[in-house]
């Protein structure tokens, strides 16, 4: 989709905008996330999975913007991470290109867009990823749902989650919230409470994200 020298220079944009939230990204990272957005730039004419189309829009506003949550919280080794309500994939895709070793199921309620990361898994030749065409409380009636170590939320609010939670996370699990404002305490409930959040400013005045990490108020 891309010609030669316009790949080698969204290439060379990805891997710097990257660092500017102190994220390091490796040549064949930055080639799985231009596979990525070819996918997405050519679905995105047929099912409405984003209303950014610019290449260098969605590099900073989507995949630097996912990545954030890596630069602001610890995720342990082969965590097993719920990402609920992915829609074009954001933020699990983006996590498990830099972070292979990451567990992720992928919620999405919407078939078409379930069919888009689907494609795009098969693609990048991910592994240890997959979907659940469903909402979450459809995947929190599973027979024995399987506890997971992380939840992020990027395309949902926590209130809409927040009954699930407590079921579907370990003891010690995380849920890792994307925000364009601070947390207020009464968002919070008594499950859980605030353990750290931090404030970035991405890349070219493209405002600001913020990312709070709740943890369990018994763990």
């Amino acid at each position: 989709m891309f010609h030669v020298e316009h790949k080698q220079a969204l290439q060379t944009f990805i891997v710097s905008a990257a660092k500017e939230i102190g994220l390091t990204i490796e040549d064949d990272q930055a080639g799985q996330f231009l596979r990525y957005l070819a996918q997405l730039i050519e679905w995105n004419k047929a099912i409405n999975l984003t209303a950014i189309v610019e290449p260098h829009e969605i590099i900073i506003k989507h995949f630097i913007d996912s990545l954030a949550a890596l630069a602001a919280t610890n995720f342990p080794e082969q965590a097993r991470v719920l990402d609920i309500g992915s829609g074009g994939g954001f933020p699990g895709i983006p996590l498990k290109i830099m972070r292979p070793d990451l567990q992720l199921v992928l919620i999405e309620p919407v078939q078409k867009k379930c069919a888009f990361l689907n494609s795009v898994i098969g693609l990048l030749k991910l592994l240890g990823i997959s979907t659940f065409n469903g909402t979450i409380e459809q995947y929190a009636k599973k027979p024995l749902p399987p506890t997971v170590d992380m939840i992020v939320l990027r395309a949902l609010k926590f209130e809409e989650v927040r009954k699930h939670a407590p079921t579907l996370l370990a003891p010690k699990g995380k849920v890792v919230l994307y925000r364009t404002a601070t947390l207020q305490n009464h968002e919070l409930g008594d499950e859980f409470h605030l353990a750290n959040e931090t404030i970035f400013l991405l890349p070219q005045e493209s405002g600001r994200r913020v990312i709070a990490v709740l943890e369990r108020s018994n763990s």
